[in-house]
């Protein structure tokens, strides 16, 4: 049964770590930026070069979490406890997306796997707030990766590996869970993406996703989930409340821009602030989803 719900979640986070970013590091060049804004017509792979750009150019291990966040307009919030963080912060917001994709789903003692796992603030998050068996972290970004092993190294059973979201290199059956944030958007084929998900989830594992897509693509969004053979049991619609962290993660992600030539700090703006999003240009929704304990049969 499908619950198609309007800013769902209530959630709290506790062990988040500080996103503040003070390391001395040198400035990209002029024609770094030209590598990474060449448009190939490829989008796995401009997205791969700015985010190899963006893990070996600014290595901080204090930065693990660049999703756009997700702020919860009901502040009667008891599901998780928040403690020990600035709530000012832009990880703040970006765990609190985390929360509320993960949901009411129990993950103590499951195996995971975070696609799409970027520098790999969600998949620790997970690990020491939720306590699975076991998350696999993977991302098409080879750097990204290289600096995930390193900043993560501590945590006993987390790990890391280069792959592609669309041939995943997973054995089938092998997790309770798959979750995807914010990444979805990077793959050329959805269709491609969600059949890997089918095939590497446990009989009886979850799917939990979200993303945002242009407007417009909605009943596109709509049909990829409803062939892709998993069971649609939510969809909620987020878009204000990740609107919502946008505005109180502004003046983070504007320090980091200042970081950046002049003559490309505008670039970097609309890829982080996505002027869609807060003009509604485009929608934001979170799917929770469910591979059936037996395969199900199409009759004739």
């Amino acid at each position: 049964m499908i619950s198609t719900k309007k800013n769902q979640p209530s959630e709290d986070v506790s062990n988040v770590a500080d996103s503040s970013t003070s390391s001395d590091t040198s400035l990209p060049t002029t024609l770094d930026l030209y590598r990474i804004f060449n448009d190939t017509g490829d989008i796995s792979s401009n997205s791969r070069s700015i985010y190899n750009y963006l893990a070996e150019t600014f290595p901080w291990e204090d930065w693990t979490l660049m999703n756009y966040g997700f702020l919860n307009k009901n502040t009667d919030m008891k599901k998780i406890n928040v403690t020990n963080i600035n709530h000012n912060t832009a990880s703040y917001y970006s765990i609190l997306l985390y929360a509320a994709v993960v949901d009411d789903i129990v993950l103590q003692n499951l195996d995971v796997l975070e696609v799409g796992c970027g520098r790999g603030g969600g998949c620790a998050w997970i690990s020491r707030t939720l306590m699975p068996h076991s998350i696999l972290g993977v991302d098409y970004s080879e750097s990204g990766i290289e600096l995930c092993q390193k900043i993560h190294s501590h945590i006993p059973n987390l790990r890391f590996e280069q792959g592609n979201a669309e041939h995943l290199s997973c054995l089938n059956d092998s997790f309770d869970v798959v979750i995807n944030v914010e990444s979805s958007h990077c793959y050329p084929s959805m269709e491609r993406f969600l059949s890997e998900v089918y095939r590497v989830l446990k009989p009886g594992g979850y799917f939990l996703w979200a993303d945002f897509r242009d407007s417009g693509q909605e009943n596109v969004v709509l049909e990829q989930f409803k062939t892709s053979g998993l069971e649609i049991i939510e969809q909620v619609d987020i878009t204000e409340n990740v609107v919502l962290a946008l505005h109180k993660t502004r003046e983070d992600r504007l320090n980091f821009l200042k970081q950046l030539p002049k003559e490309h700090q505008e670039k970097f703006e609309e890829w982080l602030d996505n002027p869609s999003l807060k003009n509604n240009y485009a929608f934001y929704w979170r799917y929770k989803c469910k591979k059936a304990l037996v395969p199900l049969l199409c009759c004739a």
